[in-house]
């Protein structure tokens, strides 16, 4: 589907907890899969870290690598590449329950003598104390728990120690019995995210913490947030199924991307988490043999537009930038690793929701933006040379791409500027509504095979009750988007693919967002690793910690 003649397998989902997707792209011709390697030793990992490490408030992907290996939930994925790691596994569950009550009740038993890395019990009610967590700080995921009955009631009374009626704990026999308003097919695979994996009560504060317990085959230690943390072996973890992790020890640390490529090149840096970007080519040229691109996880770009604030506020506006677009220069922004797309699903959803939006409103993705319409409709807007903000943060390429987005918006009738902040701190800055961003960058990388995932959190009203939130846009987009997402949860995206397109290209006939493009994501490694057994490119996680090893 991307460049290099990847291209993913059908997605093959189920609605309940043994449901596969299929692979997201097969990579280069090299590149491990997750077998073989020597356990033991130490690695560095270059990354721009996490913005979050409270599990129930990260949002991005490097949040996400190496949270799932310390906060483990009932249900997780499976530790492996392609289609295999799309598979929801038991976790701190003994099994996956078969739904009973129409499909809205689950009943789960955990298994016994888990304990967290801190050495206290693992306890049935830690799980309802995480929901609540999860929905009383607004975590930007709080909207997946919502199908749980009586969430949204506990929610809006704001109260810590409120009750959520669907969720009935026994400490005493280990178990955890979950009603859900209705059937939903994407429940257990919400479940498998780090945000929803249950944490000690006691240690579990109604606050941010960066202190707090988990179980699983790592145990985290932050020395400074903003530069380094470590993860080391949490040696009492043992779950069947669950790779206990072959490196014992993880260092990461803050470096720019032109650093951590060249520290990867140097062996200073094992892994780097970013895409190389000036220096790709050389990458590609001379360290293939340590060097992959896949089109994993399944992602899509956008600029988001704030529908509450002008010039946004005005459909003419969202419009003119769609029609102004032009995805082939973005495309050498990325060095190539864009692919132009008018769908808001990515092509690896075929099967499940993607279908190719042909001909495309606002022209052809691969063709020449339509300038000359763009600047009537600021023109028709009222709104021409308004000053307007483009939003950004810096992380490799993304400053060039907010210097294109200026240069667009000024070039159709606009007075545009840059602001750049950091990657650490973007996405919970324009996720705050204070800050009236304007419009800028944004992009969504998969957290399980559903196309749910994509349109719940970026454009419906149930994602405006996070704090931050991811839909930017900060309206439900377009109009019954809800709705319409309340009719298609309950049921398996393969038998209502059609309804999914539909709705994909109701989106993006409304104008409302911007996109431009799927992108390829590499893993570059240093000269010490196995890259081909152990390179654990995940569908779900973009690389799978847990599966690295050394030579």
């Amino acid at each position: 589907m991307l460049k290099l003649g990847l291209r993913g397998a059908l997605f093959a989902l189920g609605v309940l907890a043994m449901a596969v997707a299929a692979a997201c792209g097969g990579g280069s011709d090299n590149g491990g899969g997750g077998g073989g390697g020597k356990s033991g030793g130490s690695i560095r990992i270059g990354s721009v870290l996490p913005d979050e490490y409270d599990p129930v408030m990260f949002q991005t992907v490097q949040a996400n690598q190496p949270l799932q290996l310390v906060y483990k939930g009932l249900v997780t994925y499976k530790d492996a590449e392609g289609t295999e790691g799309n598979q929801v596994i038991p976790g701190l569950a003994t099994e996956i329950p078969t739904p009973t009550n129409g499909g809205k009740t689950y009943k789960f038993t955990l298994r016994k003598g888990l304990k967290y890395s801190d050495g206290s019990p693992v306890k049935a009610s830690d799980f309802e104390n995480t929901i609540k967590r999860l929905l009383y700080l607004g975590g930007p995921f709080s909207s997946f728990a919502t199908t749980i009955k009586g969430a949204t009631d506990y929610q809006d009374t704001k109260k810590q120690n409120g009750d959520i009626s669907g969720i009935a704990a026994d400490d005493a026999k280990g178990t955890i019995t979950v009603e859900l308003e209705a059937p939903d097919s994407q429940f257990l695979y919400a479940l498998g995210l780090a945000n929803e994996a249950p944490t000690p009560a006691a240690k579990s504060p109604f606050k941010k913490s960066n202190n707090i317990p988990g179980a699983g085959p790592y145990k985290i230690s932050i020395q400074n947030p903003s530069r380094q943390f470590t993860l080391t072996k949490n040696t009492s973890f043992k779950v069947p199924g669950i790779n206990p992790g072959k490196v014992d020890k993880i260092t990461v640390v803050k470096e720019s991307v032109p650093k951590m490529t060249q520290d990867v090149i140097d062996g200073k840096l094992d892994f780097m988490t970013e895409d190389p970007t000036d220096q790709l080519a050389e990458v590609k040229a001379k360290y293939k043999d340590r060097f992959r691109q896949d089109a994993n996880p399944p992602n899509t770009y956008w600029f988001f537009m704030n529908h509450t604030t002008p010039p946004f506020d005005k459909p003419e506006v969202r419009q003119a930038v769609n029609y102004a677009l032009d995805s082939k220069a973005l495309q050498r922004v990325f060095n190539g690793r864009l692919e132009p797309t008018c769908n808001f699903l990515p092509a690896l959803y075929e099967g499940m929701g993607y279908k190719k939006i042909d001909p495309c409103p606002w022209g052809d993705p691969n063709g020449k933006p339509d300038i000359n319409k763009a600047k009537q409709l600021v023109e028709k807007s009222g709104d021409k040379g308004m000053k307007v903000t483009v939003w950004a943060n810096n992380k490799d390429p993304r400053p060039a791409i907010a210097d294109y987005y200026r240069d667009m918006l000024n070039q159709i009738g606009f007075k545009a500027s840059t602001k750049i902040i950091d990657q650490q701190v973007y996405f919970g800055t324009i996720g705050t509504k204070k800050t009236k961003a304007q419009t800028g960058f944004t992009d969504w990388f998969q957290d399980f095979p559903h196309p749910n995932d994509f349109f719940e959190p970026n454009v419906s009203k149930a994602a405006l009750a996070s704090s931050p939130v991811f839909n930017f846009e900060y309206a439900p987009s377009p109009a019954g988007v809800d709705a319409t997402l309340a009719k298609l949860k309950p049921k398996k995206p393969q038998d209502v693919s059609d309804q999914w397109a539909a709705l994909d290209k109701k989106l993006i006939d409304s104008g409302d967002i911007a996109v431009y493009g799927s992108e390829l994501s590499t893993s570059f490694f240093s000269e010490r690793m196995d890259f081909d057994n152990c390179s654990g490119v995940h569908p779900v996680y973009k690389n799978d910690w847990a599966l690295f090893c050394l030579k």
